[in-house]
C-alpha cells in the first residue's frame, strides 16, 4: 500500500504578493460537460487539472468524446446531445461528487446502461437525493442503499416536471437541468435558497432555453450549441485559503487577480468582513466570461466573533471549515448554525473540524447543524485529514497563528480541488513542506 503524504507547516510570514489562483474547479466540470453535449468544438481556456477534473475528463472519453489538452486549455469536440457511447466498464468517479452527480442528470435520459462508482469517500455520500427527482423524470436508477454503486438503466425518455428543491445544493439543481436538456416540455425547478449558479450561467452561453426569476429556474429541452470558447475565471474557493491566511497573519497584504466573483459564491468574503476582515473586491471583466472576474485586495486584520447569518451558509458552504478556523482565531465566540449539510461533504466536516480546532486546544460546542467556537490560542500537533482535502488545507492554513508547528496526516487528497497548493502557499510566504 502506498503511504498517503504528510504535511508539516511552520509559519514564517508575512504573507504578501500578488498572486492568481488555480481555475475555478464547479465551472470546470460544467464546461466539460456542457461541451460533451454541444455541437461544434470548444476551447476551455484555464481549466482545472486537479484529481477530480481528470475523472470528468475520464468518464468523458470513456463516452465517446475527443479531448486534448494543451497547457492549461482543454479542447472538446462536441458529441451533441444524442452522440453518448455506451461504456465498456463501471464509471470510476474517484472523489468526485459533482462529477457523479451531473452525469447520473445525463446518463439517466441514454438508452444504454452504465454503472457508476467512486472512491471509499464517495460511495458512503448520500445519492438518492439527485436520483430522486430523476426517477421522478422517468429515469431507471437503481442506487446502492442510496449510494453508490449506481446503475442507470436505458429509459424511453425522460418527461419535464416542476420540481420543489428542499435541498439547497446546485449539484441536485444542476443534474435535473442536465436531465432536462434531453425531455421534452418546459421543466421547472423552485428553490428555497439561491445556490451557486454557474449550470444556469453557462447552459446560456451554450444557447439553452432556460430563464431564472427570483427563485424559480424554466429550462426546455434541446440542442445545445458551443460558444466556441468558455473562460474559467479562478477558483474562490482555493483563494478562501489565501484570505485567511492574510487575514490571521501580522503584517500582511496579498492581492488574488483574476478570480471568480460570482455572488452565489462569495458568501465566505461576507462573512469575513462581518467578523471584521479588511477585504476590498474590485469587479475587472477584462477577460471574455459571461461570470464575474476580479481582484481580492486583503490586508491583516483582528477578527471578532460573530453569529454567522443563515442567509450566508449556503453561498459559503465549501468554505465554511475555513469560518471555524477563523472562529478559532477571533475575539469571542462564533456561531455556526444552519449549515447540516457539512455533514455530507467529503467528511462530516463539522465533527471534522470540531476535532481539528479540540486538538488545537480550541474550547467548542457541537450541535447537529454546526457548533459554537471559542476565540483563543492555537498550540499546534498534529491532526488528521478525515480524508477531506478542505480539512487538511483549512488545517494548514492554522500553522499561520500556531505556537508549535502543524502536522497534518493524510493530504495527498488536496490534490482533488487545488493540486499547487502548497507551492502558492509557500510561494506567498507560508513553510509546508512534506512530512
Amino acid at each position: 500500500m502506498i503511504k498517503d503524504k504528510s504535511l508539516i507547516a511552520i509559519y514564517d510570514g508575512p504573507i504578501i504578493g500578488k498572486v492568481e489562483v488555480p481555475g475555478d474547479k464547479s465551472i470546470s466540470h460544467r464546461a466539460i460537460l456542457l461541451s460533451m453535449l454541444s455541437i461544434g468544438k470548444t476551447n476551455i481556456e484555464n481549466c482545472l487539472f486537479s484529481d477530480d477534473i481528470l475523472r470528468t475528463i475520464e468518464v468523458s472519453r470513456l463516452l465517446g468524446t475527443k479531448i486534448s489538452k494543451n497547457g492549461l486549455s482543454l479542447t472538446v469536440d462536441g458529441l451533441g446531445l444524442d452522440g453518448l457511447k455506451k461504456p465498456l466498464g463501471t464509471l470510476n468517479f474517484g472523489n468526485s461528487g459533482t462529477s457523479m452527480r451531473l452525469l447520473m442528470g445525463i446518463l439517466a435520459a441514454q438508452n444504454f446502461e452504465s454503472i457508476l462508482s467512486g472512491d471509499s469517500s464517495l460511495i458512503n455520500r448520500p445519492m438518492d437525493r439527485v436520483a430522486d427527482p430523476l426517477i421522478k423524470m422517468g429515469a431507471n436508477i437503481q442506487t446502492t442503499s442510496g449510494r453508490a454503486p449506481i446503475n442507470i438503466f436505458p429509459t424511453n425518455g425522460l418527461k419535464s416536471i416542476n420540481h420543489d428543491l428542499q435541498i439547497p445544493s446546485a449539484q441536485i439543481k444542476s443534474a435535473i437541468l442536465m436531465a432536462s436538456l434531453f425531455g421534452s416540455g418546459q421543466t421547472t425547478i423552485k428553490t428555497k435558497t439561491k445556490s451557486r449558479d454557474h449550470t444556469e450561467i453557462m447552459l446560456r452561453d451554450f444557447s439553452s432555453s432556460i430563464s431564472s426569476e427570483n427563485n424559480m429556474i424554466h429550462i426546455t429541452g434541446g440542442d445545445l450549441l458551443s460558444p466556441g470558447q468558455v473562460q474559467v475565471p479562478g477558483d474562490v474557493s482555493s483563494a478562501a485559503f489565501l484570505i485567511l491566511a492574510t487575514l490571521i497573519s501580522k503584517s500582511s497584504e496579498l492581492i488574488i487577480e483574476n478570480v471568480g466573483l460570482n455572488p452565489t459564491r462569495t458568501g465566505f468574503i461576507k462573512i469575513m468582513k462581518l467578523m471584521g476582515g479588511n477585504i476590498k473586491t474590485v469587479i475587472n471583466n477584462q477577460k471574455k466570461s459571461s461570470e464575474k472576474i476580479g481582484s481580492i485586495i486583503i490586508k491583516s486584520s483582528k477578527l471578532k466573533g460573530i453569529k454567522v447569518p443563515k442567509h450566508l451558509i449556503t453561498s459559503a458552504i465549501d468554505e465554511l471549515p475555513l469560518v471555524f478556523l477563523a472562529g478559532a482565531c477571533a475575539e469571542g465566540s462564533t456561531i455556526i448554525r444552519n449549515a447540516e449539510e457539512l455533514r455530507f461533504k467529503e467528511s462530516d466536516r463539522i465533527n471534522s473540524m470540531i476535532k481539528t480546532l479540540n486538538t488545537f486546544a480550541i474550547k467548542t460546542k457541537e450541535f447537529n447543524d454546526g457548533a459554537t467556537i471559542d476565540g483563543g490560542t492555537i498550540t499546534g500537533g498534529i491532526v488528521d485529514s478525515f480524508g477531506d482535502h478542505r480539512i487538511a488545507m483549512t488545517a494548514i492554513i492554522a500553522s499561520c497563528v500556531s505556537e508549535k508547528p502543524i502536522i497534518v496526516e493524510n493530504c495527498k487528497n488536496i490534490d482533488t480541488s487545488f493540486p499547487t497548493f502548497q507551492k502558492i502557499m509557500n510561494l506567498i510566504g507560508m513553510n509546508i513542506k512534506e512530512y
